[in-house]
């Protein structure tokens, strides 16, 4: 098998809350950010100052290219209310060409 990458990515969010979740998700895609998000609850259980907590989240996966990272970025961490946002970018190994297509199409202003 022949891998091949693509400049595809799909970026995760962890919002506090459906109306956080739902405005960036808004943001995100009317601003060519994001060719489409879902979003899905899931609870996280992670150290924040030095205490083990535990919390119900939306987390949002974005799907977007590498070069709309860092306007993604700015755009996240001026509309969330936590002080070190979840924002990680995964790469996309391969993608099918019509569903290429129309991403690139997607995020074209």
């Amino acid at each position: 098998m022949v891998v091949v990458m693509t400049d595809i990515v799909t970026v995760s969010i962890a919002c506090a809350d459906e109306a956080e979740a739902q405005s960036l998700t808004g943001l995100l895609v009317t601003a060519h950010l994001a060719a489409c998000v879902q979003s899905f609850e899931v609870r996280s259980t992670y150290r924040w100052k030095g205490e083990v907590d535990t919390a119900n989240e939306i987390m949002l996966t974005a799907k977007t290219l590498m070069e709309k990272l860092p306007m993604l970025e700015k755009l996240v961490r001026q509309h969330h209310s936590y002080e070190v946002p979840e924002i990680l970018a995964t790469p996309v190994v391969w993608a099918s060409l019509d569903y290429e297509k129309w991403l690139r199409e997607s995020l074209t202003v």
